[in-house]
């Protein structure tokens, strides 16, 4: 898996042209995909993104519509926000961490003298870039938000096991007194239920968390590169079985 385009740091929008088999069919054609978007320039991309159709290609053989899963950047210097999305097949979180930081290291050597590194957030699957983009534009901590995640995991552990069920923040749904999360099916990538958290209580820990000796917890619960509640848990189950 080729950790991406290092050119698509550059501010405008940046595409390549690629050969595309259909999934469906395997006939083969040329397509033009993104390699990074720009949503400060050119908006209406942010809404391709939402609506599933961002490197979106429809085979000119059987018509079979599908969405090319590769690398993306997604830059919006209004809201201080860079996601690098790296679909990643099953759960090998520590390779696709690895490729990140090639990525980031090649990313470095394109930076001019004297400018710092921009925070790139790091996602695996298009709900989590999704879900990472509003997160962001409503200037909510990702860590804390995987912090509540994981309160549901384990406050549910008998109906919410991380290996079948991801849980989603819904900022479409959430409101002023509470933060709407959805579970979906990690199989069928089905949503299936709503839970609610109080925003009091999202403030709370924000508080707690503010203290200096409580952020060292909640970095070393989500070191990143990759933070994710369910990479968590999968992960404290997988260290459990092998000292079993």
């Amino acid at each position: 898996m080729p950790p991406g385009d290092v050119h698509s740091m550059r501010t405008m929008s940046q595409k390549k042209t690629y050969t595309i088999a259909c999934p469906k069919c395997k006939a083969a054609q040329e397509e033009e995909l993104y390699e990074s978007v720009n949503v400060a320039e050119e908006p209406l991309l942010k809404e391709s993104l939402l609506q599933n159709r961002i490197n979106a290609v429809t085979c000119a053989e059987c018509g079979f519509s599908f969405r090319v899963d590769k690398p993306l950047l997604y830059h919006d210097p209004l809201h201080s926000a860079m996601i690098y999305y790296l679909p990643l097949g099953g759960a090998d979180y520590d390779k696709g961490e690895r490729h990140f930081r090639e990525f980031l290291g090649e990313m470095h050597t394109l930076m001019p003298d004297g400018l710092d590194l921009p925070d790139v957030h790091l996602v695996f699957s298009w709900a989590e870039l999704v879900e990472r983009v509003f997160l962001l534009e409503a200037d909510l901590d990702p860590r804390l938000i995987e912090y509540v995640k994981y309160i549901i995991y384990t406050k549910n552990s008998e109906r919410l096991k991380p290996e079948q069920k991801a849980i989603l923040f819904n900022a479409e749904d959430s409101t002023a007194e509470q933060f709407c999360f959805v579970i979906q099916d990690v199989a069928t990538r089905k949503l299936e239920s709503i839970l609610h958290y109080s925003r009091e209580a999202y403030e709370s820990l924000c508080e707690t968390f503010d203290q200096d000796e409580q952020t060292p917890m909640l970095l070393e619960m989500f070191p990143g590169p990759y933070v994710s509640a369910r990479a968590l848990l999968l992960r404290e189950t997988a260290e459990e079985d092998e000292d079993a």
